[in-house]
């Protein structure tokens, strides 16, 4: 059987990369340093990566050519838990609430050569923006919180509670009887993470915590109304996997939901994501992404009324967020 001239290349890398783990997990056991353990680690990853991005296969396309990394060196690559867990998808996808509450935390695994994998992950321009992203998000839980007696903020997908805990947790306890939560995911599990957290700063009638199918939302008016009246609709990593039709049905449903003088903040990875190569080559994690231009048009295509919109991006540059106010 003739084998393609991409995937004898990809074979060749691999090979490669194997090869160079396996000297440096021997000499990481030997020394017992990590420090120049992982600034070794890093470049073969990084110089693994450039030989595979000159390939320029991007998308589902690399899915079959990336298995051959696994293949060579899978043995090593296993033990970081953060690419392995993306790779593995566990719960089916690969941002779930357990891998978002590590990026949170900055967290890294105890296995030696794993935590050096887990720090090289966690150094990638990608996990780096989420966390910005979540800063920001508990930021603007904060304000919304300030401003409004009676809050009711509401998360649809990624909603594992850290943002609304940490809000919560920096206001007092007097405030707190004002606040609705109500969180939208895909993943049961996540939602039971979410209410285990929540619970000591909300009573259970003022926290609404829902299974759905957020593909679905738009045509499920009952379940949108959940939503009905809130003050802050927030959206972190949905839009990633949507196309632009259901995109911008999305947004429509979700807009209409919006109390007077509320806002719905959407994110979007662009397209310049420098970990775009580490995603998809390691770990099969495949993004819908959207430049600026991309980005405005799906909410010009809504015909939203009554809508002010600012597109921007956390520092990093590479999330980008529109922030739909609704006005009065």
């Amino acid at each position: 059987m003739d084998i393609s001239p991409v995937l004898v290349r990809v074979r060749a890398i691999a090979a490669d990369l194997a090869g160079s783990l396996q000297v440096i997990e021997r000499d990481l056991a030997d020394s017992g340093n990590p420090e120049p353990t992982y600034a070794r680690l890093a470049d073969v990853l990084d110089n693994c990566l450039a030989a595979l991005t000159v390939l320029n296969i991007w998308g589902p396309d690399n899915r079959l050519p990336s298995s051959e990394i696994w293949n060579a060196a899978g043995k090593w690559l296993s033990r970081g838990w953060l690419q392995n867990q993306a790779r593995t998808k566990p719960r089916g996808y690969a941002g779930d609430h357990e891998m978002l509450t590590r990026v949170y935390q900055n967290w890294r695994c105890d296995d030696p050569l794993g935590r050096l994998f887990d720090r090289y992950f966690q150094a990638q321009a990608a996990p780096q923006a989420v966390r910005n992203r979540m800063r920001m998000i508990t930021e603007w839980i904060s304000e919304t919180l300030a401003q409004e007696k009676a809050a009711k903020i509401a998360v649809v997908g990624s909603a594992f509670g850290l943002e609304i805990r940490d809000a919560l947790t920096a206001v007092t306890a007097e405030a707190r009887p004002s606040v609705t939560a109500v969180l939208l995911d895909l993943d049961p599990a996540a939602l039971e993470f979410a209410r285990d957290e929540l619970r000591p700063l909300l009573p259970p009638e003022q926290l609404v915590l829902q299974p759905a199918n957020l593909f679905r939302l738009p045509a499920r008016a009952r379940l949108a109304t959940k939503l009905a009246g809130s003050n802050l609709i927030l959206c972190p990593g949905l839009f990633d996997y949507f196309d632009d039709s259901a995109a911008i049905e999305t947004i429509r449903c979700l807009f209409s939901q919006l109390s007077l003088g509320g806002r719905l903040i959407i994110f979007q990875f662009a397209p310049h994501n420098p970990t775009r190569a580490y995603m998809e080559w390691f770990a099969n994690w495949y993004l819908t992404y959207r430049d600026q231009n991309a980005f405005r048009r799906l909410f010009e295509s809504a015909n939203l009324e009554n809508a002010a919109i600012e597109i921007a991006a956390e520092p990093l540059g590479i999330n980008l967020y529109a922030k739909i106010s609704r006005d009065e």
